[in-house]
Formats: C-alpha cells, structure tokens, sequence
C-alpha cells in the first residue's frame, strides 16, 4: 500500500496554456475532486512549480474525461529529469510510480480528451510505503442516500451517490514500521483527502483511489510486533 501523505500539488503555483474562469486551474489542487479544472481545446499544458526542490515518485490523477497523460518533470536548470507516458489513462482515478526523482523544481503535464477535456485533480511527490495489508479485508459501500417510507409503503428517496470504503489489517510490523506510520497519519490526522493505492502493483484487481482516514491508527502488540487496523473512505 502506498499513501501521498505531502502533495506537492497542494502548494504548487499552478498554470496552464489554457485559461477559463469557470472552471479554472486552481481546481486541480482543491480537497474536492469534482471541483474540475476544464478547458474547450485539447490538448492542454498544465505546469505546476514547486516551492522548493523537492523528490517525487508518483504521479496520480482522478475525476476525467482523458485519452492521455503525458508528465515531464524538471530540475531548476530545465533540464529534462523525467518523462511518464500514460496512453490509457484509468477510468476514475489513477495512479503512475516509478524511481525516485531528486531535485525537482517544476513538472509539466500534457492532457489529450477526444473532446473538451476536464480533470478534478493532481497529486505528485514521495508516498509512504505500508506493508501490504493480509488478504482478507472489507470492501463496503456507505449509501447516505436519504429515504422516507409512509405507513402505507409509499417510498420516496434523494439518491446520493454510494462512497467506497474499505478496511485493511496490516500485521507484523516492527517498532520502527509503526512509529514512521503512526508519525504520518499524525501530520495529517482523520478527513483530510489523500491519494491512495492499496494494490500499487496490481490495479486490473483494484484501482487507487481517492480518501480518506476515518479513523485514528490504534496498534496492537502482537508478541515483538504490532497489528493495526486502516479504514479508508472514499472523498470527492
């Protein structure tokens, strides 16, 4: 499993080579996904400056309507330090990783839509690696749609989408393991969305995903080790 716990995307100056104030760029680091940015031609530049030199080992992406993804990232002298080329992009949310870059100051990415393009977010950096959760967990849906049935049987009903959320048990891990983990989620704590992927080896059986902590990090000594529990909800 592999979080971005520090989107360098958040703080990032944004720009693009197509503006439009409806749906501008600043969307693309906004916590609600849907909130897209849009443009009326394709394809479209985005660049995205760092405040620092920073490392980076992922690429992610959600919420699009995109046939390709093309992402460069630079150092501070503009030399070329890394190119990814996504030719079919996911269909919801997606995710790219790869060796870790160092020294990069700026990234640029190309987005290609048959049509007028659109995409809700962005999210590069360095993830955090978790130890792969044991086979057995929960894949749930949360329906907070919102029903009224009368005496009589008449129903009537708000249907709001269903969330994905999905509880992992990580066991076996040692006492370093638990204090690098337990000191990211406290630099972020319960709600915040992050970039998740959970299968970053094998998306045809789950794709990465946009969540959430619903709950703290709480371990349990096993013996020399630690067990602990991670449930994750989706966000938009």
């Amino acid at each position: 499993m592999k979080i971005l716990f520090e989107d360098l995307v958040k703080v990032a100056t944004l720009a693009t080579n197509y503006s439009n104030l409806n749906y501008p760029i600043a969307n693309l680091a906004h916590p609600f996904l849907r909130r897209r940015y849009q443009s009326a031609t394709t394809p479209v530049m985005i660049t995205a400056t760092f405040v620092a030199a920073s490392s980076v080992n992922c690429f992610f992406y959600g919420y699009h309507n995109l046939t390709a993804i093309e992402i460069r990232l630079y150092d501070v002298g503009d030399a070329l330090l890394k190119t990814v080329t996504i030719a079919s992009p996911e269909s919801e949310v997606g995710a790219e990783h790869f060796d870790t870059i160092d020294a990069v100051t700026y990234m640029q990415v190309d987005i290609t839509a048959a049509a007028a393009g659109y995409l809700g977010g962005i999210g590069a950096g360095e993830t955090e690696l978790f130890p792969r959760p044991v086979a057995d967990f929960k894949e749930q849906l949360i329906d907070n749609s919102i029903v009224s049935v009368s005496l009589g049987g008449q129903t009537q009903q708000i249907y709001i989408e269903p969330l994905e959320s999905n509880v992992y048990t990580i066991r076996d891990v040692t006492r370093s393991e638990r204090a690098a983990i337990v000191a990211s989620f406290l630099a972020v704590g319960v709600g915040r969305p992050l970039w998740i992927d959970a299968f970053y080896d094998a998306h045809s059986y789950k794709a990465p995903f946009y969540g959430r902590f619903v709950r703290a990090i709480n371990t349990l000594k096993n013996g020399r080790r630690y067990d602990f529990g991670v449930e994750l909800r989706e966000s938009r």
